[in-house]
């Protein structure tokens, strides 16, 4: 693995750098647009929605974008998520309106879209966070962030992430992640609970590793990571992962039958 990364040029495609570039104007342009928007529930569909867009066009064809709640098969269900990203061919919304309703083995990550992050917003995500813990995707407890983790076939973790608008502080990336981290303690979370936060111009917070990246006028580098590391994370995790066992989920089936002679 590390000749791998070794081998990878230093630098990115121009094409993929431009399109990130691109994708931040207008996301910029959205969140302005909705600034008008005086109900909340309207406003935060607005504000997610371009982030979706964003999703579905640059993520492969195996992957779905929705909003919702994660089931499992012994009836654990989780708070509604802004937007989750699922296995497409093994993915069954069980309903076909909103709020949609998905497997708990069918997804991979797990994305909350704030338009101001602060300290409520951040303990908000947290606890969303923990209670995804309460899923027990093919029976088994989530798995945490853990580096040189080799997990089986049923063993699964969720990619959550925070995707910002603005902050309400103007303090540097760290004085963001330190708030983060307080706010994590507060609620007796652990802060690695959450893989990524990115605000919008601002840049990016990795909490497991307790490293920020910061976007500049050049260059909106935590995008292009905020991307890029949840594109390697869902495509290695659909590789890995067994299919959903979509008859876990309808019991035995034995009541109502009778026998004939």
């Amino acid at each position: 693995m590390k000749d791998y990364y070794k081998s990878r040029t230093e630098d990115p495609a121009g094409q993929i750098t431009n399109r990130m570039e691109g994708s931040y104007h207008r996301f910029l342009a959205g969140f302005t647009e909705t600034k008008a928007i005086n109900h909340s529930l309207s406003k935060g569909e607005q504000r997610e929605n371009p982030i979706k867009d964003f999703f579905e066009e640059l993520l492969p064809r195996r992957f779905s974008v929705t909003s919702g709640e994660i089931f499992d098969s012994k009836g654990n269900i989780s708070p509604q998520s802004d937007l989750i990203i699922y296995r497409t061919i093994d993915g069954i919304p069980v309903l076909n309106q909103q709020p949609t309703i998905l497997q708990s083995e069918s997804v991979m990550c797990v994305t909350e879209v704030k338009s101001v992050i602060n300290t409520e917003a951040y303990k908000d995500c947290l606890i969303k966070a923990k209670k995804l813990f309460e899923l027990k995707p093919f029976g088994k407890p989530l798995q945490m962030y853990e580096r040189g983790r080799d997990p089986s076939s049923e063993e699964c973790r969720y990619f959550i992430s925070i995707f910002a608008y603005s902050s309400n502080i103007k303090g540097s990336l760290k004085d963001e992640y330190k708030r983060y981290k307080q706010c994590a303690e507060e609620a007796g979370i652990d802060e690695k609970i959450i893989d990524r936060i990115y605000i919008l111009g601002k840049g990016i917070i990795n909490p497991s590793d307790k490293k920020v990246a910061a976007d500049t006028e050049n260059r909106k580098i935590g995008l292009f990571y905020f991307y890029s590391n949840l594109l390697q994370f869902a495509t290695r995790e659909a590789i890995r992962r067994k299919e959903v066992p979509h008859i876990a989920y309808f019991g035995r089936m034995s009541e109502g039958w009778e026998n004939v002679k």
